[in-house]
């Protein structure tokens, strides 16, 4: 008896929780991938699959699933996703220019989903963006490189960093080199995600 099931890893805090799946653009790539949402805590989860390559199987209580592949959902920072999105539609060729940071969801039902969760849009144009409130119902915004590389910097910090990079950062003797280190490892660790 084959069935559709799939078997799927989801952190504890959440296994309880109503998650909606979204499509929303890979902040590396832009292709659409699969993400799970939490709306109650506005948290995103990104879609991880090891594929078995039909090498496995899962079995459960009744049921046989001929593909093992194994599903994770892994929560990631969405300012990621919202740095890819406003640079889509406010970069230009010499600058950025300002755009209606409700109108980026107008182009997809998920990513209006994502963009109207209040405490992450929030959360964005104060970490990335300059903005500037029209009018009670219209906020424009663009992308503020000082505030983005700042935030980047501190995703890069010494006391975030993986244990397994302490050893090769501490090789360095000039305070300087070892701050590039961290970031260009850092930077590593980000885009090959």
């Amino acid at each position: 008896m084959s069935t559709d099931k799939k078997v799927i890893v989801v952190p504890k805090r959440l296994s309880g929780q109503k998650l909606e799946r979204i499509q929303l653009p890979h902040p590396r790539t832009e292709e659409l991938c699969s993400y799970y949402i939490d709306n109650s805590t506005e948290t995103v989860l990104e879609v991880v699959t090891v594929d078995m390559k039909g090498k496995r199987s899962w079995l459960g209580d009744g049921w046989v699933h001929s593909n093992g592949s194994l599903h994770m959902l892994t929560p990631i920072d969405p300012l990621f996703i919202y740095l890819t999105l406003i640079t889509q539609q406010s970069q230009t060729k010499d600058d950025w220019k300002f755009v209606d940071i409700d109108s980026l969801g107008l182009e997809s039902p998920f990513i209006g989903k994502f963009v109207k969760m209040q405490g992450l849009k929030q959360k964005a144009l104060d970490k990335l963006c300059e903005f500037r409130q029209i009018s009670e119902d219209v906020c424009v915004a663009k992308i503020d490189v000082d505030k983005v590389i700042r935030w980047l910097k501190n995703k890069c910090a010494a006391e975030r960093m993986p244990k397994v990079l302490e050893s090769y950062v501490s090789e360095f003797e000039n305070d300087e080199l070892k701050e590039q280190a961290r970031i260009r490892e850092m930077t590593l660790l980000v885009s090959d995600v």
